[in-house]
């Protein structure tokens, strides 16, 4: 079943690497934590030394940190859709880490010049310039003045590779380069040739919308942080996350029990790909890993099997591969093929792609539908910074409580907006809304007036009415109520929160 090129092409496509991660996506401090776990985990799998795991976890911080300080930037419908970049690989000759993200294109002529002129001192120039802007004192409205960069190249040993890629007027994406070895001049033209590849996979992956994508040796530490990372980028219903959890634990730990060891660039271990593709209506899982092959013939007819089960003949057949005992190997990946296959819904894709007389390169994809049963109930529950959120289309139930302080409020609501446009189309005849924040910023301000304005549409064929809460002697939220209530043509009841006192105003 040839349908499945794309993993072992971005598989090939880093020949010469024993690990590359990539990440897409809103950059929060959970994502970013758990990114540097990750990293750290393989760092200590490849066996790299002390010294230059330090080197390589810096620069790693110090690049994540500046990507979360300007993906600010993608706060708008229209740069929505270029997220933060962060891709770390290890090949022989060294570590080669590159991030990415929004700058707007007035700033690019000053980044251009400070970076020419970091790449122009040498080690102890480049000191002496650090001491000297630590000094200064000078912080740029996003929090540095170029001490990350300097640090960077000072860590590296290395200069600075970087690109401008132009998105539109206004808006450049903004790649930073940096290999980690002992700095020589003819290792630039590496360098250089290594950002241009990169770049050429990251628009594979924003064609594709890949939000994630590991290539390197897997471990039960691969696993868990990969699991992490995901929980924390994918919001979405309970009853999708769980879907979405279940499958990834099924996928990866068919990788982590059953893929064959292969050396790859003197690396010995189970070298695998596993990426996640998302559309509007399907989330794509997709890994590869090497087979012997005289394994291949019965895998493909476990697979075809599975494929041509009934609902009810995988369920009896799960449950007869459970009970069956005589298999000595308890680790049976028939009963992950069937359990993935049952909560997928959806039939496997395939391939095996021959490496040599012993191996095979194979590739599995399953896709599930977000929307499989209808729209579901949606369901996020509070954090630190962000509120509950209830909605329930079957009673047409839409509840909003507590804090909205996202770190990046478009990433947070897309999903929300994206469920109310789907509700929009078949409502309940009746919705009833409730907000109660304690307090919100300016970004869910623009947010809360999307979702006014799907409801303001909905209430045209079927009744909508809002409930807007705020606490006694909150001012600001009050003054809020009365703004929507101003601005949006829908039913909203302003309800004061009864303080200790009694004391209620009516509206």
């Amino acid at each position: 079943m040839k349908n499945n090129n794309l993993a072992y092409k971005l598989f090939e496509s880093i020949r010469g690497s024993t690990m590359e991660y990539t990440y897409r996506g809103s950059f929060t401090t959970k994502v970013t934590d758990t990114i540097l776990a990750l990293t750290e985990s393989n760092l200590q799998n490849e066996n790299v030394e002390k010294k230059i795991r330090k080197r390589v976890f810096f620069i790693i911080v110090e690049g994540l940190q500046n990507v979360t300080r300007h993906q600010s930037s993608a706060e708008s419908d229209e740069l929505a859709g270029y997220p933060g970049l962060f891709v770390v690989q290890y090949k022989p000759d060294g570590y080669y880490i590159t991030t990415g993200n929004l700058i707007k294109s007035t700033h690019e002529e000053n980044i251009t010049a400070l970076i020419n002129k970091i790449n122009n001192l040498n080690k102890e120039e480049l000191k002496k310039y650090s001491l000297e802007k630590l000094g200064e004192g000078e912080f740029s409205e996003k929090g540095g003045a170029g001490l990350g960069l300097i640090e960077i190249a000072r860590k590296s040993g290395n200069k600075l590779v970087y690109e401008f890629d132009k998105i539109n007027d206004d808006y450049s994406f903004f790649y930073m380069h940096s290999k980690i070895i002992d700095f020589s001049d003819d290792s630039k033209s590496d360098n250089i040739d290594s950002l241009k590849q990169i770049i050429k996979r990251h628009k594979i992956l924003e064609k594709e919308n890949i939000l994630l994508n590991f290539i390197g040796a897997f471990t039960q530490d691969t696993l868990v942080n990969l699991l992490s990372i995901t929980e924390n980028q994918l919001q979405g219903t309970v009853i999708l996350k769980m879907k979405v959890f279940n499958l990834m634990v099924e996928i990866l730990q068919n990788i982590v029990n059953h893929a064959d060891i292969y050396t790859l660039n003197n690396v010995t271990g189970k070298h695998a790909i596993f990426y996640i593709k998302e559309s509007k209506e399907n989330l794509t899982f997709t890994s590869g890993n090497y087979v012997e092959n005289y394994k291949i013939k019965e895998f493909k007819e476990k697979l075809e099997n599975v494929n041509n089960l009934s609902e009810t003949d995988l369920s009896d057949e799960y449950n007869e591969t459970l009970l069956n005992f005589n298999n000595n190997n308890d680790e049976n990946p028939g009963l992950g093929l069937l359990d993935i296959k049952m909560k997928a819904k959806n039939a496997f894709i395939y391939d095996f792609y021959k490496i040599d007389e012993k191996f095979s390169f194979f590739t599995l994809k399953i896709q599930i539908n977000k929307m499989k049963d209808g729209l579901e109930k949606y369901i996020i529950q509070s954090e630190e910074d962000t509120p509950e959120i209830i909605l329930d289309p079957e009673d047409g139930i839409l509840k909003f409580k507590g804090k909205s302080i996202p770190e990046n409020a478009v990433s947070f609501y897309k999903p929300i907006i994206d469920w109310l446009h789907s509700y929009k189309e078949n409502p309940a005849d009746h919705t009833q809304i409730s907000f109660e924040f304690d307090y919100y910023n300016t970004a869910t301000d623009r947010q809360l007036v999307k979702i006014l304005l799907i409801l303001e549409e909905i209430s045209k064929n079927n009744s909508v009415d809002i409930d807007w809460y705020y606490n006694t002697g909150d001012i600001s939220m009050l003054n809020d109520g009365r703004k929507f209530k101003e601005l949006i043509d829908l039913n909203i009841e302003i309800i004061e929160l009864i303080d200790e006192d009694g004391n209620n105003d009516d509206f």
